[in-house]
C-alpha cells in the first residue's frame, strides 16, 4: 500500500441475475465495492524534503527518478559497514567526516543527513522536491539507495553520487499548499523529515483515498471571495441527506462518525475523516450529485449515466423523492459560492466501479 491507483478488482456478486438481484444487499456490496478503487496511502510511510541546490539538480531529479546527496568522498559501502546500531555509527561516522573533511564547521550535520538518507529513506516514503520557483514535486520512493560513479557525465548535472529511485505522483506549486504547510520550506537542511506535514502532501496528491481504515474527503475551497455563514450551513443539510439515506437502506454511519478539519486562510480546503466508508463515499456521491444535477457523468472524454441501476439508480430515486428542488439549489448555490467540485479521485473510482459492474453483467 502506498499512493496506490484505484485497482482493477473484479466484483463477484452471488446469485446475480437479471431480475432476481436483492437490491439492497446489491447496493450494499456496491456501495463497499467502490472502495476497490480509491486510492490507499500507506500509513507507514515518511515524509522528507530532499532540497535541490538551489533548484540546481531539480530537473536532473525529476527528469531522471532519483533523488541524491553529496559527500561523494565518503562511499555508500562505507556508510554501510557502520555498526547497526544507529548511536555507534553516529560515533564511527563522525570520525569519518572530521578526517575526510578537515574544515568542516557541523561534522555531527553531515552525519545525521548521511544516516537520514542511506538508513532511514525507505521504499513506499514520500518525498517532496523543492525547485528554486517555488515549483514542487512529491514523489514516492522505488528503490533502496545506490551509488552511481558516472555522477555528472553524460549530460547530467548532478554529481552525487549516493541516489536513491522515485516515482513523480504530483507536481504543484508552493502557494498551492495551505500557509501552515509552508512552514515545512523553513528548514535548510538537504533532507528534512516533514511527517508533521503528511495529511497536508496527502491532500495535494488525492482528494478521496483511505488511510489507516479511514477514508478521507478533501474538498477544495477554490474561492478567495468573503464567504457567508449560512454557506456552510447549507453544505450541512447534505449531511443529513446521507445519513436519511444510509439508515433507510440499512448502511452504517452518520454525520458524527465524521470529522472535520477546516483550512480556511485565502483558498483552503474542508477536509473530512471517517472509519465509515461507505457514509464518506455517499457524502462525495451527492456532492457529484448536487453538482452534476443528476448522476451523469462527463470526465476526460468518458460520458455515462450512472442513474441506470445498482446503488446510484437507488440514490437517484432517493434523491428524487425527498430531496426538494428548493433544497438542492441551496446546496448547489453554497457549493458554488465555495468554488467546490466533486472530488476528482472519487469521480475516477465511480468509473472504475461502474465499468466493472458492466463488465460483470455482461458474462450472465
Amino acid at each position: 500500500g502506498e499512493y496506490k491507483e484505484y485497482t482493477a478488482v473484479r466484483v463477484h456478486i452471488e446469485g446475480m441475475r437479471p431480475g432476481c438481484v436483492n437490491s439492497l444487499s446489491f447496493m450494499i456490496e456496491n456501495i463497499e465495492a467502490l472502495n476497490d478503487y480509491v486510492s490507499i496511502v500507506n500509513n507507514q510511510s515518511n515524509y522528507w524534503m530532499v532540497r535541490t541546490m538551489g533548484g540546481e539538480y531539480y530537473h536532473d531529479f525529476i527528469d531522471n527518478e532519483f533523488i541524491a546527496i553529496g559527500y561523494n568522498e565518503i562511499l555508500l559501502n562505507t556508510i554501510r559497514q557502520l555498526n547497526e546500531d544507529n548511536s555507534i555509527a553516529r560515533s564511527q561516522l563522525r570520525e569519518i567526516v572530521t578526517s575526510v573533511y578537515h574544515d568542516t564547521i557541523r561534522p555531527g550535520q553531515v552525519v545525521s543527513q548521511l544516516l537520514r538518507f542511506c538508513r532511514e529513506i525507505k521504499i513506499g516514503d514520500i518525498i517532496v522536491v523543492p525547485n528554486s520557483n517555488h515549483e514542487i514535486s512529491i514523489c514516492r520512493v522505488t528503490g533502496d539507495v545506490y551509488e552511481d560513479v558516472n555522477a555528472g557525465r553524460g549530460g547530467s548535472n548532478c554529481i552525487f553520487m549516493k541516489r536513491i529511485s522515485i516515482k513523480i505522483l504530483k507536481q504543484t506549486r508552493r502557494f498551492m499548499l495551505p500557509p501552515k504547510a509552508q512552514l515545512m520550506f523553513n528548514s535548510r537542511h538537504p533532507i528534512s523529515d516533514i511527517s508533521h506535514y503528511a495529511m497536508y502532501i496527502d491532500d495535494s496528491v488525492c482528494d478521496f483515498y483511505n488511510k489507516n481504515e479511514e477514508t478521507h474527503l478533501s474538498l477544495a475551497i477554490n474561492t478567495e471571495n468573503e464567504v457567508s455563514a449560512t454557506v456552510f450551513y447549507n453544505i450541512q443539510k447534505l449531511f443529513k441527506i446521507t445519513g436519511d439515506f444510509c439508515l433507510e437502506n440499512g448502511i452504517e454511519g452518520t454525520a458524527d462518525d465524521v470529522v472535520m478539519k477546516v483550512q480556511m486562510e485565502s483558498k483552503g480546503k474542508l477536509h473530512f475523516i471517517s472509519s465509515k466508508k461507505s457514509y464518506l463515499a455517499l457524502l462525495a456521491l451527492g456532492i457529484l450529485f448536487i453538482n452534476g444535477g443528476g448522476l451523469k457523468i462527463n470526465y476526460n472524454g468518458f460520458n455515462l449515466d450512472l442513474s441506470t441501476d445498482g446503488l446510484f439508480k437507488k440514490y437517484d430515486e432517493y434523491m428524487d423523492r425527498k430531496v426538494d428542488r428548493e433544497l438542492r439549489m441551496s446546496i448547489k448555490n453554497s457549493l458554488d459560492s465555495l468554488d467546490i467540485k466533486t472530488p476528482e479521485d472519487y469521480t475516477k473510482a465511480v468509473i472504475e466501479l461502474y465499468k466493472t459492474q458492466n463488465a460483470n453483467r455482461n458474462t450472465y
